[in-house]
């Protein structure tokens, strides 16, 4: 069971939460033809955060001392022009006439997925940046990874015509997705 302390809890305050504690879900499956069962799969899924995992196990899943390649230095420099590059070209996107929509609601549905799962991401990215299990070259890399995500769905929002409350899609009794 998930506990909120909040009344106005988000779908990622949700699985946030999840994540951060941990959840066990057992499960079989059994595959039938023509009502002949022919295969079985058992399944157990431990799904938590890696910050979770390492608190667990003791194990480290990090390379923080890993010194940066030029590999990296590409990769950062990278990241950086494309985020320069969308946000130099979000004004001009705006002009756009609007799409139909039937367009602007597959892409609501889809950017707010997409921003979901970024502010996942983003929340375990501060717990391991907390732990200190992270190198330099990591915290750099993923901070660029999370901004360029951030800002290509930014950029697409313009290009859709969708601020950010209608990515915050009402789920009834679930309450907000972000």
């Amino acid at each position: 069971m998930i506990e909120t302390c909040e009344k106005n809890a988000t779908l990622v305050d949700a699985l946030d939460k999840v994540l951060e504690k941990g959840a066990v879900i057992n499960g079989e499956l059994a595959i039938r033809v023509a009502d002949v069962d022919l295969i079985f799969i058992g399944l157990r899924l431990i799904l938590t955060s890696i910050s979770k995992a390492e608190e667990l196990s003791g194990k480290d899943y990090s390379f923080r001392e890993r010194a940066m390649t030029d590999e990296d230095k590409s990769c950062i420099e990278k990241m950086e022009r494309e985020i320069e590059q969308i946000e130099k070209n979000i004004p001009s996107i705006i002009q756009l006439d609007s799409p139909r929509k039937a367009e602007a609601g597959i892409a609501k549905l889809v950017l707010t997925l997409v921003e979901l799962l970024r502010r996942l991401l983003e929340k375990e990215a501060f717990r391991r940046i907390k732990r200190g299990s992270l190198s330099d070259t990591e915290i750099q890399k993923l901070g660029l990874s999370l901004k360029a995500v951030k800002r290509k769905v930014q950029q697409m929002q313009a290009l859709f015509g969708l601020k950010d409350d209608e990515l915050n899609i009402d789920l009834g009794p679930l309450g907000k997705a972000l």
